[in-house]
């Protein structure tokens, strides 16, 4: 007995403890207590050492739930030979333990079965296979109760682990809590961006939105004007044509009394009144033409954005048609002096008609050119919303960008949250241990002065 506490003190030896090799690490096995015919499986942690250069391997149980049950068997050269005579093994020291790691192997993986016997105050590790019929043993080692130093180097080696897996633990926590702290201030500099580009864009769209409806309302006003331009002119016009239909009709009359003499002066006055109705036409056509650019302009005011320079151009354009239709009275009241003149005066008013004529296609084209101004307004106003658009599909992107951020955030807290309910798990454990180990060296501090 003095032997074996002299081997298992090897292993608990500073000096030697550097040697030590671990051939089966530390696995939590299934063990079925068995004493005096009762049966209560437990969990123990199950391990083989060995020291190098020696024929020197222990192997040792400690209870899940209590480390001061702790089991040890150290077997050297002639422990094995008393093993080998007593189960009849044919393999080597070497051969022995490589077997022993195969058996521990197959236990793990519940192939083969454990049980821990008392009898007469020791105890025995089996290991054997159950079958339907007989279990069949295929290993059993004597175990003894570790002595009170070695179950106090092993917890003070267990708690130096769990003390370096809590540092790893906090060191790991302080990492994530600097990544988080990085992550927050990104968060925050990113919502300061973005509330940055919300304030630009809504003082942007303030400005469109003012410059717009400042444009609108003088586009408005200059229609306004336009259409009381062209009430007028309308009326003048008609009163002109109506002026000019009584003459002609006047002047047919006295055409047609006059005597044979004038027929062909006759002829050409009748050319004449047919020139003043193709007027008339011309006129009525270039009325419709007008209350059709009035009708697409109020359809597109809605849509199109109005600039000082085309509002400008506008007015150009309506002083040029005042100017022309100012050239068109002169003109027709110079062919109503001369309808009253003879018959030369006639033919120098039909030119006169003619040239009035060429004006009004004129002021056609002039309003076919305001219709194309009209369609690059149209186009300006698309290309603004264009840039609109653009503008709302970057926010939508910095949007999406503060949502992947704040997800990041979120799966880093519950992290972090995981890792500090293990730090409390291991902080109860270590605890616990102390206390178990305080028992103990109270224990051993009582029985050493007993």
């Amino acid at each position: 007995m003095l032997k074996g506490i002299q081997m298992d003190d090897k292993f608990i030896d500073n000096h030697l403890r550097r040697c030590v090799k671990v051939l089966f690490p530390i696995v939590p096995l299934r063990v079925n207590i068995e004493s005096v015919g009762l049966r209560k499986p437990q969990m123990f942690y199950m391990i083989v050492e060995k020291i190098d250069m020696q024929n020197l391997i222990q192997i040792r149980m400690t209870q899940v739930n209590d480390h001061s049950q702790m089991f040890i068997s150290t077997i050297d050269n002639a422990g094995y030979e008393q093993i080998r005579v007593e189960q009849s093994l044919h393999v080597s020291f070497q051969g022995f333990i490589d077997h022993l790691i195969k058996i521990l192997d197959s236990c793990k993986r519940e192939e083969l079965h454990l049980a821990l016997v008392a009898e007469n105050g020791r105890h025995s590790l089996q290991i054997f296979e159950k079958s339907s019929f007989k279990n069949l043993t295929h290993l059993f080692l004597s175990m003894d109760s570790a002595s009170t130093e070695s179950i106090l180097f092993h917890i003070n080696q267990s708690l130096q682990v769990l003390q370096e897996q809590a540092n790893a633990y906090s060191s790991q926590i302080q990492q994530y809590q600097y990544e988080m702290s990085a992550k927050n201030d990104t968060i925050d500099k990113l919502k300061g961006e973005i509330t940055s580009l919300n304030g630009k864009l809504i003082e942007q769209e303030n400005r469109i939105f003012a410059r717009n409806t400042e444009e609108v309302n003088r586009l408005h006003q200059t229609i306004k004007s336009l259409n009381e331009c062209k009430d007028s002119e309308e009326k003048r016009l008609k009163a002109i044509i109506s002026s000019l239909q009584e003459k002609i009709d006047q002047l047919t009359k006295d055409v047609y009394e006059r005597t044979e003499r004038m027929v062909q002066e006759t002829k050409r006055f009748e050319a004449i009144r047919e020139d003043n109705l193709r007027f008339r036409s011309q006129n009525s056509q270039l009325k419709e033409d007008l209350e059709r650019l009035q009708a697409n302009i109020a359809s597109q005011q809605n849509r199109e954005s109005r600039s000082e320079s085309t509002v400008s151009e506008l007015k150009r354009q309506m002083a040029e048609m005042q100017g022309q239709l100012k050239l068109i009275e002169k003109q027709r009241s110079e062919l109503e002096v001369e309808l009253e003149a003879e018959k030369n005066i006639c033919h120098t008013k039909k030119h006169a008609l003619q040239l009035t004529t060429d004006e009004l296609a004129h002021a056609s084209t002039v309003i076919n050119n305001l219709n194309k101004e009209n369609m690059k307004l149209k186009s300006k106003i698309d290309l603004r919303t264009e840039i609109a658009m653009r503008q709302e599909k970057l926010i939508l992107e910095k949007e999406k960008q503060l949502k992947e951020l704040s997800s990041t955030v979120s799966a880093i807290e519950q992290e972090h949250i995981r890792n500090r309910s293990s730090n409390e798990e291991y902080a109860e454990t270590v605890k616990r241990i102390k206390e178990t180990t305080d028992i103990l060296e109270e224990k051993y501090r009582r029985s050493k002065y007993n």
